[in-house]
């Protein structure tokens, strides 16, 4: 589909609306027939295609029919999911005027991260953001979903600007808002906004829970412990869903408009893990109840997950500092054995790592003498410096801020056996591996990995440091398929009438196997702006809110930081 928006188009942030909505029976109350594309299971029930008893055994999901329930209510917006999309769509559905609830699974919203970042259309050309779309396909290898790309570009600076406002509402203003400037060829340029809503461990989490209360002053129902299990369909519609109180009973919640999805991924799904994303069975899972609700109960709807294979985020910024991730040191593996070329980035470390004959592969050691900083820097990094990089030394630095204090996992030692005793591996090893390192290093030839030899540097001056680097799961970034609006299509692409999904539990924003840096906070903004957007459609048919946030205020509002170029144009 091609999407070339006018000048007003453009500075207004709309976008494609979808054309009609054409669904297909799905399972859901008794007397509903079941997905036609289901296949037959062993016992004698029928599963969605590619779906099978154990994915709905690993999810909160109930699969047989519920025709009983303790109580009814009705809402124009029913929202699944109190998290990075979720409750920027409860807000949304506020601020149009739309009555609306929210289902947790859990006992209080929870989310990961710790900002967002968007593109700021009117501090952009139109060709700016065409070529910036250009660069995400190139840093995704091409396999991004360029609807779903569109959407980000097009809406994610207005959602950013207004989650600075809701979150300063809320009472959990952004520790920094800012603005960055990227140029292209011909006079080109977008702008990026930026919030950093607090800092580690003071972050998303924070936030949504400071949104989930605002929400309630302002008249949204929330019920937590309370996961919604069944969607309820009629004829052609999805008009609601079943949620499981604490007490065990069920409650059905009609919905005037539409079921918004935002239960985030399956990566706690073993069964679904093991059939979508293989690669990652062994790895350990950052987060904890993302059983892939969502992307089931649109499959029992007559949805499909989107193509393998999926994308991920696998992450380590926690047991050392964040500027040092892609620095190149010497890295060795629970054995202290060199294992890999070091200008491998930290989002691809996984694809190395899983080949290590480990119950969890994701477990290694970067090592590096005390003239670290003066050595990054000439290879063109900004390291750490040496009293910043002590808060990560466990017991080093009293009360440390910025960091998760059970996670920290860098060390400092005078000699290699005692690093190799603080890191938990083998000292004769290390001291082999660091020898034979040297060595490279003197020759000025990286025979064994082919490291370059610009980032060849021996590790002779003590102290000598070591990051215990733990890569997990942080998140699958691809779920059910949604269209250009974030709403959940069928097996022929046609809209379900009544159901979206967003977040990471909809669509494949990238559909490259890791998920690209290229745009840092773009994760955490593309589920605020789909939950965000996917409810503004849902109420109105099109992609403009009634109340927008201003470019102007966002701007000249006390504490804006704005870069270089910004500051200069005034744009």
């Amino acid at each position: 589909m091609q999407y070339n928006p006018s000048r007003r188009t453009f500075l207004k942030s709309t976008g494609v609306v979808a054309a009609g909505a054409a669904g297909v029976a799905a399972f859901g109350l008794a007397g509903c027939a079941p997905n036609a594309a289901a296949k037959e299971a062993d016992a004698g029930a029928t599963y969605p295609d590619g779906f099978s008893a154990e994915d709905f055994k690993d999810s909160s999901v109930v699969y047989e029919p519920i025709d009983s329930f303790a109580d009814e209510k009705t809402y124009d917006i029913v929202v699944v999911g109190a998290g990075t999309s979720g409750m920027p769509a409860v807000l949304t559905a506020l601020e149009e005027g739309a009555s609306v609830v929210c289902l947790q699974k859990e006992s209080t919203a929870i989310a990961q991260g710790g900002g967002d970042g968007g593109i700021c259309l009117e501090a952009s050309t139109e060709a700016g953001v065409l070529m910036w779309l250009q660069e995400w396909r190139k840093s995704c290898n091409y396999r991004v979903n360029m609807d779903l790309a569109r959407f980000f570009a097009y809406h994610s600076g207005e959602t950013s600007m207004w989650m600075a406002k809701q979150s300063a509402a809320a009472g959990y203003a952004p520790a920094d808002s800012w603005s960055l400037h990227f140029d292209f060829p011909d006079g080109n340029y977008v702008t990026q906004t930026k919030n950093a809503f607090g800092v580690k461990p003071e972050n998303n989490g924070n936030l949504v829970r400071a949104l989930a209360d605002y929400a309630e002053s302002l008249g949204a129902d929330i019920r937590y412990s309370t996961p919604g299990v069944q969607l309820i369909k009629d004829g052609d519609r999805v008009t609601g869903i079943v949620g499981k109180a604490k007490d065990g009973s069920y409650i059905r919640f009609n919905a005037n408009k539409a079921v918004i999805l935002a239960t985030g991924d399956y990566q706690n799904n073993k069964s679904m893990v093991s059939k979508f994303a293989p690669d990652l069975a062994r790895f350990t899972c950052k987060q904890s109840n993302k059983t892939g609700d969502g992307i089931l109960m649109s499959a029992t709807a007559g949805g499909h997950i989107t193509p393998v294979g999926h994308s991920k985020q696998m992450h380590d910024m926690d047991a050392g500092p964040y500027m040092m991730i892609d620095i190149p040191f010497l890295a060795v593996d629970e054995n202290a054995e060199r294992f890999m070329n070091e200008e491998t980035p930290m989002h691809y470390w996984d694809e190395t790592l899983r080949f290590q004959d480990a119950e969890d592969p994701g477990k290694f050691c970067r090592i590096f003498d005390n003239d670290y900083v003066e050595t990054a820097t000439a290879w063109g990094y900004k390291p750490t410096d040496r009293d910043s990089l002590l808060k990560y030394v466990p017991g080093a630095v009293e009360n440390p801020t910025g960091v998760i204090k059970d996670l920290v996992d860098t060390h400092r030692c005078d000699t290699l056996d005692e690093l190799a005793e603080e890191l938990g591996i083998p000292a004769d090893n290390l001291k082999k591996s660091v020898e034979r390192y040297n060595e490279l290093c003197e020759q000025g030839a990286d025979t064994d990995f082919g490291k370059q030899q610009q980032y060849l540097a021996p590790i002779v001056e003590p102290p000598f440091w070591g990051i215990h680097q733990w890569i997990r799961l942080t998140a699958m970034c691809c779920g059910i398929t949604v269209d250009g609006n974030y709403q959940v299509v069928d097996s022929e692409n046609n809209p379900i009438a009544g159901l979206y999904a967003v977040g990471f539990g909809a669509g494949d924003l990238c559909g490259d196997g890791d998920w690209s840096l290229y745009m840092g906070n773009m994760s955490c903004g593309s589920c605020m702006t789909s939950g965000r957007y996917a409810t503004i459609h849902a109420l109105t048919g099109d992609l403009v809110p009634s109340k927008p946030a201003n470019w102007a205020e966002t701007k000249s509002a006390e504490g804006y930081r704005k870069d270089d170029w910004l500051a200069e144009h005034d744009a």
